[in-house]
């Protein structure tokens, strides 16, 4: 039954979500002047959900409710994950022939080596010491 609820409450936040992401409905827009003026803006946005602020015929800001507020935020922390998710399995599958899945004290040992040798090639051209 929870999830039922929850699912019904996420639909509803994509919604949301939606609503802001096809732009402003007519009517939604408010002058920066008109907000400290009236308070109509606060009843339009009760309807409206999301209103943008504008300044002299500039985009200034974007109110939102609460509730599409959070709705976004939850849409953008979903991409978020499904993004990393991603980018995890084509790190996975770019190095998906590898072999070497060193750790722990074997990495170290091979990190340490691989330094060292570094370090003597670049002392040997120092030295003018060519192999």
């Amino acid at each position: 039954m929870k999830q039922k609820g929850l699912n019904k409450m996420t639909n509803q936040m994509l919604k949301d979500v939606e609503k802001i992401r096809r732009g402003f409905e007519l009517g939604s827009r408010v002058g920066v002047t008109q907000l400290g003026r009236s308070t109509q803006w606060r009843d339009d946005l009760e309807r409206l959900t999301a209103m943008e602020v504008v300044d002299r015929n500039q985009t200034a800001a974007v109110l939102l409710k609460p509730e599409s507020f959070k709705a976004l935020m939850t849409y953008l922390d979903q991409v978020e994950q499904e993004l990393e998710q991603e980018q995890v399995e084509a790190i996975f599958a770019y190095r998906k022939d590898s072999n070497d899945w060193s750790s722990g004290e074997d990495l170290a040992t091979k990190a340490k080596a691989s330094l060292e040798e570094r370090q003597r090639y670049i002392r040997g051209l120092l030295d003018d010491d060519r192999q």
